[in-house]
């Protein structure tokens, strides 16, 4: 069903403001007052009892803006997409075949990939939970002016840019980064059934999924029910006539970025992240599919090991 775009109702409480005069703030506060608002986060139990948690919030987010302006390069860390060299590949390669009029991530966390997604030109919007890193972000970004950043849960941040921003490119194509995946309220299912509701033809990738045939790509696991597999997108592949792919490349021959990256991945045990790519088969399956660095998964990679046991005359 449509949703029809809306203007903020009354009463409805605004979203808090990324503004110049905060960033500005920030700049001029500097290392004077860095000091005394870390003392502040350590009371933190004192401030709660005191300050109403718009006021917290707004204090972790300066916080994170002074981090920004005291380290700047703390937000390059690993790089775009975990400093993955083959998956900044695909995000251009796609970027360049679907011919997206915007770009949404969830889950900014200090900005290195949106620092490359900025830089197709692209209106981008961008939506942090945390109020710190969304502060760091604000300071980064602030004079960036196809960069929009949204602080709040990312189930909400969409709606509330398909409510707005997105609500005239409904029936375009979009691309959105999901990677707001960090704890136990995993978001993914319903983000995925809100942009698909409201976006038939949006191309969605997902972090920190599971690549089937290849062990060297990690993937995260929140406990029963909450692990980035296909059996968890299963419903939404169903309800939304889905087409998922993964990438072609070797997870050994996708090389890191940045020393950081390199250092990182050459841990004992540290693996590199895989990625999932969903789209409606009728709007942008023959598209990805004829990128070389993805490939089409295949119905058995789409059946879970439930099903799988379930199936007549499979062995146990």
């Amino acid at each position: 069903m449509a949703h029809p775009c809306r203007t903020p109702q009354i009463g409805e409480p605004p979203p808090l403001p990324r503004t110049n005069s905060q960033v500005l703030l920030a700049y001029g506060l500097g290392d004077a007052v860095s000091v005394a608002l870390e003392s502040a986060a350590l009371a933190k139990r004192a401030l709660l009892r005191l300050l109403p948690q718009r006021a917290i919030e707004m204090i972790h987010q300066t916080i994170g803006m002074i981090d920004y302006i005291r380290s700047p390069d703390r937000g390059a860390g690993w790089g775009p997409f975990n400093g993955q060299t083959a998956r900044q590949a695909l995000f251009v390669d796609i970027i360049a075949k679907t011919q997206p009029h915007a770009i949404v991530e969830t889950g900014t966390f200090l900005g290195a990939t949106t620092e490359l997604m900025s830089e197709t030109g692209l209106p981008v919007f961008t939506i942090e939970a945390h109020p710190r890193n969304y502060g760091f972000a604000s300071a980064r970004f602030w004079r960036k002016r196809n960069v929009t950043l949204l602080h709040g849960d990312s189930r909400t941040g969409l709606r509330r840019l398909f409510d707005g921003a997105l609500c005239p490119l409904s029936g375009l194509a979009v691309f959105f980064y999901l990677d707001a995946h960090w704890n136990d309220d995993l978001p993914l299912a319903e983000e995925i059934d809100i942009i698909f509701s409201r976006c038939p033809l949006a191309v969605v990738m997902i972090d920190d999924f599971e690549v089937p045939s290849d062990a060297g790509y990690g993937y995260d696991d929140y406990g029963p029910g909450k692990a980035l597999v296909s059996d968890y997108i299963r419903p939404a592949i169903s309800a939304h006539q889905l087409q998922v792919f993964y990438p072609s490349t070797p997870s050994v021959a996708d090389y890191p970025s940045t020393p950081m990256a390199a250092a990182g991945l050459a841990a004992p045990g540290r693996l590199r992240r895989g990625c999932a790519v969903l789209a409606k088969e009728a709007y942008h399956g023959p598209v990805l599919a004829s990128l070389s660095l993805l490939r089409a998964a295949t119905d058995t990679e789409l059946i879970s090991a439930r099903d799988h046991d379930l199936m007549p005359g499979t062995p146990p």
